[in-house]
């Protein structure tokens, strides 16, 4: 090192120079390249696909595409491994068995602006709980879109393609069984409901009336009167068992043998209604009544969902 003149130790400062000049030019060049995909990557679009229930209907699940990014997404194809399936509850056989088929599914989505979303009712969680086994519950697809639409005039390298995974699983929701809260909507629709049951009362009276044979009006009379039978012992058991918890335990004396009189009440018009006397007790309500050429049949169960009955296969 001694050796070396000033002009070699001026060439060695010059050359280290150079190379942290060099050093110093391909940082910066890695970090503006790692800055400038970074921005691209937040000014792309990201488009995601998932499920989740409705607002308005808990038991409903929606298929969900939204745009998460800050650019517009173009052409939102589907691609899945196994199309999404639904029950046909339109069409149920005698056998309650329904048919399994694919959803229907857009084959493209044109376009979708920043925090815009495409959504579309999938399936009921309590109709699909119904059918079981028998429907699959795990589809793994994804969503396919671009930064510009096809028929720009931009070139190839600033069009890009990209693609979302997603795994739609329905074992992930919530279970379907939940707390019953009545809202002002549930309240809404009980009074509808017992509006319904009026209108249902009032149209059987009008058919009923328009028979003339004394034995088939004692029939329905009987019919009747045995509903509100029923009825009203339902009600009262209901009463009765939730007062039970409360009531407390009373032990009567032995040296009283006559107890004192039940206190009367006095009867309400269900009640008068309810027993007054009846000309045939004998007859039942589970009779055959052909000759009003009416087909009554008390055991139906029938379930209506968004108005439509229908039957599932368990």
């Amino acid at each position: 090192m001694t050796d070396i003149s000033t002009s070699g130790w001026t060439a060695l400062a010059a050359w280290v120079a150079v190379l942290v000049l060099i050093a110093a030019l391909v940082y910066a060049w890695r970090a503006y390249r790692r800055a400038r995909e970074d921005a691209d990557e937040l000014l792309q679009p990201n488009v995601a696909m998932f499920m989740e229930p409705a607002a308005n209907d808990w038991h409903l699940v929606e298929l969900v595409v939204k745009n998460f990014g800050q650019t517009p997404a173009y052409g939102i194809r589907f691609d899945w491994a196994h199309a999404p399936t639904v029950g046909k509850y339109e069409t149920v056989y005698e056998d309650r068995y329904v048919d399994i088929v694919p959803l229907n599914l857009p084959a493209e989505i044109p376009y979708l602006a920043p925090s815009q979303e495409w959504r579309m009712v999938w399936d009921s969680a309590l109709d699909r709980r119904e059918l079981g086994e028998t429907i699959a519950s795990r589809f793994d697809g994804a969503v396919t879109y671009s930064n510009q639409p096809k028929d720009a005039q931009v070139s190839k390298r600033s069009r890009r393609q990209f693609k979302s995974t997603a795994v739609l699983d329905w074992a992930t929701l919530h279970p379907v069984e939940r707390l019953k809260l009545l809202t002002t909507h549930d309240l809404a629709r009980q009074e509808k409901q017992k509006l319904e049951l009026l209108r249902n009362l009032l149209t059987y009276y009008h058919y009923a009336a328009s028979e003339s044979r004394e034995e088939v009006l004692r029939s329905e009379i009987n019919r009747v009167r045995n509903a509100a039978d029923r009825m009203r012992e339902r009600l009262n058991d209901a009463e009765f068992s939730a007062l039970g918890s409360k009531a407390p335990e009373f032990n009567a004396p032995t040296e009283d043998l006559n107890p004192p009189p039940a206190i009367q009440r006095k009867p309400s018009p269900l009640d008068l209604l309810v027993n007054a006397p009846r000309e045939n007790p004998g007859d039942l309500p589970g009779d055959d009544h052909r000759g009003s050429g009416v087909d009554y049949d008390d055991d139906a169960h029938t379930q209506v969902i968004n108005g439509r009955h229908r039957q599932r296969f368990d």
